[in-house]
């Protein structure tokens, strides 16, 4: 092959090497398969310029002379360029997939609140023995609040078929502050809103420093860590209380679980429900109690009311049912992964873990399982609502097109009912001691509104709109969610 010489000068070498170089970095950011090109370019450049370096000769003019390749080599060099580039594999691209949305799981929180809520001041609508236990059962069903807590957060905060969390774990502070403004404004509203209803109640009963010290604690939502106290003020809440100190074990806890295999997910499920049961064990065992229902009693008919608030309140039982619903959700997002076989299969239906999780509450209004609150919570209620979860979960991704059971909790008016049961949670206790508590009931109406069905109904009415209320006026609202964000980020800024 014919070659035409030519010469040029070490500097115009210089400046030619230097376009290439510009040229193969701005090559770079365009896409991969540029880049690939650009690092094949960048390395014949390099062998081309160690080449030359054997050739150069010097004159008495300190010209440098060199062999340029004619345009008809180009050509073949450009050809063997692309052959070279295209023999590099196209490298898997890991961008996180894109998670469906799961509404089923908004309906699921509806009725679990809609049956706490009832079950909360059912004993002032009626006097009915199989009533009252059939909805006294609420230490049974809180469980699951604590566990689809968790599955949300495991499938927001992780990727979808990967062993890896989301990025938004990565700044802890700037996570549980999230998480906790999340919910805190509302709750505030309701502190401030019924603080009259609190402040009577609680200074007629305690004075006034007691009740300073009891807004200090529901305040700062420190409740659930006094087991005398947890039921402070908006007894419900307690709730949140347990499950701040959840969201601030999560940021730690959701990387290394992201990074589990389904295999150790299973493990860690048995270890957190062995944990928790160990707990539930010694109660039963202490006072023997093993078959109380304990809904049914009161104060004084408690084997040991510290004790029972010990298990109920404290916040290390919650975090470990949180990460139950991680470990739950983590089981769900890797199926496909490493061979897993899962996707293939036609996804279970919901239905016989929903009729068991029925089944149990049943039984035990009707005497046929003698077994108390904490033994079902933990060995039965609470397995089979992860199983119901995650066949929902399942149901909801795999069939997304068909008539399924799940896609009844997918539906529109129930989906709105999910979104405004957390207003219906934190607004159903403050409503219903200006009806139903003795010394604000009697000081607004002069009488206690108990024993009537028909205005218990009227009741639940009352805090369904006033939820929906809040959700369109105060949790929607723009100011609001502005003067959320600057709040969050003025919390971040306080724990660099």
């Amino acid at each position: 092959m014919a070659c035409v010489s030519k010469y040029v000068t070490l500097s115009a070498l210089t400046v030619k090497a230097d376009r290439f170089s510009s040229k193969t970095s701005r090559v770079r950011v365009t896409s991969k398969v540029d880049q690939r090109r650009a690092n094949v370019i960048e390395a014949r450049l390099n062998r081309t310029t160690s080449g030359l370096s054997s050739k150069l000769t010097c004159n008495f003019e300190s010209v440098y002379s060199l062999r340029l390749p004619s345009r008809h080599c180009l050509i073949h060099c450009k050809a063997a360029e692309d052959a070279e580039v295209s023999a590099v594999p196209e490298p898997v691209s890991t961008a996180p997939a894109k998670k469906p949305r799961l509404p089923g799981l908004d309906s699921v929180r509806f009725f679990l609140i809609s049956y706490i809520a009832v079950g909360h001041f059912i004993a002032c609508a009626t006097k009915d023995v199989t009533v009252l236990k059939f909805f006294s059962q609420i230490n049974v069903v809180v469980g699951c609040f604590f566990v689809l807590s968790g599955y949300v957060a495991g499938y927001v905060a992780t990727e979808l078929g990967q062993y890896a969390a989301s990025p938004r774990i990565e700044n802890k502070t700037e996570y549980i502050m999230s998480r906790l403004m999340g919910y805190y404004p509302l709750y505030l509203l309701a502190q401030l809103v019924f603080l009259p209803v609190f402040v009577y109640a609680d200074n007629f009963y305690n004075g006034p420093v007691t009740t300073a010290a009891h807004a200090l604690i529901t305040f700062t939502l420190s409740q659930a860590w006094f087991p005398a106290h947890a039921e402070l003020w908006n007894a419900p809440t307690w709730f949140l209380s347990a499950l701040t100190f959840a969201m601030v074990v999560m940021p730690y806890a959701l990387g290394p679980i992201a990074k589990m295999t389904k295999k150790s997910l299973k493990v860690l499920l048995g270890v957190l429900t062995g944990t928790s049961l160990l707990a539930k064990l010694a109660y039963s065992y202490d006072l023997n109690c093993w078959s109380v229902l304990e809904g049914m009693l009161t104060a004084r008919t408690a084997p040991n009311l510290m004790v029972w608030n010990l298990n109920r309140f404290n916040p290390f039982f919650a975090v470990l049912e949180v990460l139950m619903g991680v470990a739950a959700c983590r089981l769900v997002m890797l199926d496909g992964v490493d061979g897993d076989k899962e996707k293939d299969k036609s996804p279970a239906s919901p239905v016989l873990p929903l009729l068991g999780m029925v089944a149990v509450i049943v039984a035990r209004t009707l005497g046929y399982l003698p077994l108390n609150d904490p033994l079902t919570r933990v060995l039965l209620f609470l397995p089979m609502f992860t199983v119901f979860i995650m066949r929902v979960h399942r149901e909801t991704v795999y069939r997304p097109d068909a008539k399924s059971f799940s896609s009844l909790f997918a539906w529109k008016p129930l989906v709105y009912l999910g979104t405004i049961s957390f207003p219906f949670y934190i607004l159903h206790g403050p409503i219903g001691q200006i009806f139903y508590k003795k010394v604000i009931a009697m000081k607004i109406w002069g009488k206690v509104m108990v024993g009537d069905p028909k205005f218990f109904i009227v009741y639940l009415a009352i805090v369904l709109a006033s939820s929906a209320l809040v959700h369109e006026v105060f949790i929607k609202n723009k100011t609001v969610q502005g003067w959320t964000k600057s709040a969050t980020k003025g919390l971040i800024g306080m724990f660099p």
